[in-house]
């Protein structure tokens, strides 16, 4: 599967300003790239991404640029849907990434509770296609912080149980993280800072992980 198509898509629908109305589209940056806990990509890499939402729509792709990963081929790319469902959040999605060596398909379905605290579970069933396929299970919470016309935050936690592959069956790791939200006019700048606490070894040798991330989004 050719994943530009996914990149193609997000430069159509941008290009709409009447469909994409009170929609947004941006650019962002993070410093490590993590799946499922796992480093993928080492400290030499840059991880560029793309997004737009439209009509309820996500559509996403980041892209490794490095020693391996040096041509635009080369990007995750990932669409989602949420809806709501009997007072629920429902998103679901699927995704396309190309990892050294490997690519993987990803379908995923998140149930959420809407409101200033909201927790949330989801699971992701894994494709690679060099191997077995497998599970993550997610257990978390968003916390809303501050007024969304000024500044505001998320602060989030989560901890995942790990069923993907022989080797691991079990909790492997927990994330935190806080993203603050600065709107500009139409644009909005958001910072983030995730910490990664390891449980199980093999997913990641440092028990202890600290990255940064920011976007920048504009919307219609």
């Amino acid at each position: 599967m050719n994943n530009l198509i996914l990149i193609v898509m997000i430069v159509l629908l941008s290009a709409f300003p009447v469909f994409a109305q009170g929609q947004k589209v941006g650019l962002s940056w993070t410093e490590q790239y993590r799946w499922h806990g796992f480093e993928v990509f080492g400290d030499e890499y840059v991880h560029p991404g793309i997004s737009t939402t439209v009509q309820g729509i996500d559509v996403s792709a980041v892209s490794h640029i490095g020693q391996a990963h040096d041509d635009i081929e080369y990007w995750d790319a990932i669409v989602g849907y949420k809806m709501p469902l009997g007072g629920l959040d429902v998103k679901v999605g699927y995704g396309y990434l190309i990892f050294p060596g490997v690519d993987i398909q990803e379908l995923s379905a998140t149930i959420s509770l809407p409101g200033v605290i909201s927790p949330r579970y989801t699971i992701c069933h894994a494709i690679p296609d060099d191997g077995d396929s497998g599970q993550f299970h997610v257990i978390g919470v968003d916390i809303a912080l501050g007024d969304p016309e000024v500044i505001s935050a998320v602060l989030m936690g989560d901890i995942t149980f790990n069923d993907f592959g022989p080797e691991i069956r079990d909790w492997s790791h927990a994330t935190a993280g806080l993203a603050v939200n600065v709107p500009i006019g139409k644009l909005n700048f958001s910072p983030a800072v995730y910490y990664q606490h390891t449980i199980e070894p093999m997913v990641n040798d440092n028990v202890d992980e600290v990255w940064v991330a920011a976007s920048l989004s504009y919307k219609f």
